[in-house]
């Protein structure tokens, strides 16, 4: 996956330091001789709480663009867990390199393992509370991503444990609330789904009411996402749909939160998509501390 990504995710942090830097770290130029920002400098990555880390391909490149000769030497594996005051490895390059690239590596840092800690969270409950002898059970985000941002977030939901949504509008069919309306319907927006999509894409349509469920599911809905019901409407829902058509794929959506995650997992169904993954996890407490 690295290697497919590998000259987007050059030129996005290319982008990215632009921003940051601007034409040039005017800080660090009035502070220090080009001799003074030209020595090595070290630094170590420090957690500030417990949490799993996820970037670390990421900050490597922010600083060897900067400074091809950085040296790293991590001490924490890409998705591994850590502990309060852990640290995490160790930069060591120009000090000018260091300075300039600091905040867009702690920001990408401490974002993208928020992401994957909370996803990890949300996995394991969701594992420990499915019942055995369910089908698989996948946890997953949606596009409620930040422009510019959504392939490294997508990533640390990945780096957690989940799994992802479609990436864009062009990988994934599904029929949504104002595309019902548009459309006149349920039947017939999945009457010309079938007919104009693409032959490999399964049709997805979204509901948030029973009977528009049960008319997707008459109506040949590869797949129900059912939307904002309450887990007592879905318990009665769900055994209704399985006999329609067994192989229906179920999807459970809105409203799902880290409280609620366990009872969803007792469903009988195959993905729970949570948005809060991705627009409303905390950044991980970490800081760079500059060695003596």
């Amino acid at each position: 996956m690295k290697e497919l990504f590998d000259p987007f995710v050059r030129e996005s942090i290319s982008i990215f330091l632009s921003e940051d830097v601007g034409r040039g770290d005017v800080t660090t130029r009035s502070l220090f001789s080009p001799e003074e920002r030209s020595r090595k400098q070290a630094a170590h990555l420090v957690a500030e709480s417990a949490g799993r880390v996820c970037g670390i391909p990421f900050v490597e490149e922010v600083f060897l663009q900067l400074d091809p000769g950085t040296f790293f030497q991590w001490h924490q594996k890409e998705g591994e867990p850590y502990t309060q005051n852990a640290v995490l490895g160790r930069i060591e390059c120009r000090l000018e390199a260091l300075l300039a690239g600091e905040r867009l590596a702690l920001n990408l840092l401490k974002h993208l393992s928020g992401i994957a800690f909370l996803a990890s969270v949300y996995v394991e409950r969701a594992t420990k509370a499915r019942p055995a002898g369910l089908r698989p059970l996948r946890v997953v985000e949606t596009r409620k991503t930040l422009p510019g941002l959504r392939f490294f977030q997508k990533y640390a939901v990945r780096t957690g444990g989940g799994h992802n949504h479609r990436y864009s509008l062009d990988d994934g069919l599904l029929i949504k609330d104002n595309h019902l309306v548009a459309a006149g319907g349920v039947k017939p927006a999945l009457e010309k789904a079938r007919k104009n999509a693409p032959h490999p894409l399964r049709i997805e349509l979204e509901v948030d009411t029973a009977h528009q469920a049960l008319e997707g599911a008459q109506e040949g809905a590869d797949i129900l996402l059912l939307d904002n019901m309450s887990t007592a409407l879905l318990e009665q829902l769900v055994p209704r749909l399985r006999l329609l058509n067994p192989s229906l794929i179920l999807e459970v959506s809105g409203g799902v939160t880290l409280d609620r995650i366990e009872e969803l997992a007792r469903l009988d169904i195959d993905v729970i998509s949570v948005g809060a993954l991705t627009h409303s996890s905390p950044d991980a407490p970490l800081r760079l501390d500059f060695l003596a």
